[in-house]
């Protein structure tokens, strides 16, 4: 048996990508084979075309951490009741039976693999994964689409904002990227739990964008200083900073705390290496929190948000399966607002 898949075999750019014919993964004793619908790309995607990043990366390789379709065949019985039925991929794919596993810390499982990274992705008309990592959902209330675009960015802003960051109504947030996945969940996930947005963007359109989905204000990240914006605008600065950013930012957001505030760490965008000042932190009480992987629990409470119509889908652009090239192109110019969805069905 065959199938088409976008397939990295070398490292540089666009061009290490091309589609090819080759054959279909065969699924493990507790492995599925979902037949992709849907599949979202993130910012991983295009790192990787370039240099591997993650430990254990190898070519060639398919992208994609993002995945929706239906089950169309089990490699045992752990994955029988699934057959047929429509599902969402929870990406990461651990051993299920370490002590870390066991307490619901799979980011930290010494065996931990990544649809998408460190295994096939969803860049492919069939991906194996194990049944586990299976979640099933209505597609009469959710399409495959809307449902792609939810795992790794609303997970992880999910985790972020509420598990590391513990955001509690009536505080006020900065959330930065706010065009982006993480973005976009993040504003969401806030204003759910009762708190003020700032959100970070890059552009008017962008900034004006997030405040229609739920920012109480949006700053251009290119038009100023958007430090001394936020400090103007809370008269003492915010309760809490997201930075998903890194690099230069992390100083910046540690300035925009009041006294006692935090930054939750939970991106490298900018790049893995930050310079900060030591008295920004002790003098004024401020805390840095390390993000973490998010856990089992919050990839169900993420998508069960998604079921219940708490949090909603924002798609920016649908592409088809051929046009997989200009949806790279798309996400590499940074000219969008929400995820970049492949529709296979197109």
């Amino acid at each position: 048996m065959r199938m088409r898949a976008w397939v990295q075999t070398t490292f540089g750019g666009p061009e290490s990508v091309t589609l090819r014919d080759i054959p279909r993964p065969v699924p493990q004793a507790d492995e599925v084979l979902v037949r992709v619908e849907a599949c979202a790309l993130n910012r991983l995607d295009l790192l990787q075309q370039v240099a591997p990043l993650v430990p254990g990366f190898s070519l060639p390789h398919i992208a994609g951490m993002d995945v929706a379709g239906t089950v169309s065949a089990t490699g045992g019985p752990e994955g029988e009741a699934l057959v047929g039925r429509p599902v969402v991929i929870d990406p990461v794919v651990t051993c299920g039976d370490c002590a870390w596993c066991r307490q619901d810390e799979p980011g930290f499982c010494p065996s931990l693999r990544t649809v998408g990274s460190t295994r096939a992705g969803g860049l492919a008309e069939y991906v194996a994964v194990p049944a586990r990592n299976c979640h099933v959902y209505d597609p009469e209330h959710l399409s495959p689409e809307k449902m792609a675009s939810v795992p790794v960015a609303s997970v992880t802003a999910w985790h972020g904002l509420l598990g590391a960051g513990g955001l509690r109504a009536g505080e006020t947030i900065v959330i930065p990227g706010a065009g982006s996945g993480l973005g976009t969940a993040g504003i969401q996930i806030a204003r759910r739990t009762g708190a003020r947005v700032i959100a970070l963007a890059a552009g008017p359109e962008k900034c004006r964008a997030a405040e229609a989905l739920g920012a109480e204000i949006a700053f251009d990240r290119s038009a100023g200083d958007w430090v001394a914006a936020v400090r103007d605008h809370t008269g003492q600065g915010a309760d809490f900073v997201w930075d998903s950013v890194g690099g230069a930012f992390l100083q910046q957001a540690i300035d925009a705390c009041r006294i006692g505030g935090r930054v939750v760490l939970s991106g490298t965008t900018a790049g893995n290496d930050s310079t900060i000042r030591n008295t920004s932190l002790f003098h004024f009480g401020r805390s840095l929190i390390g993000h973490g992987g998010y856990t089992r629990r919050e990839m169900r409470e993420t998508i069960a948000a998604y079921r219940t119509g708490a949090l909603a889908a924002v798609i920016d652009s649908l592409y088809g399966f051929a046009d997989v090239p200009a949806a790279f192109a798309r996400l590499r110019s940074g000219q969008f607002f929400g995820k970049i969805v492949i529709s296979i069905r197109l």
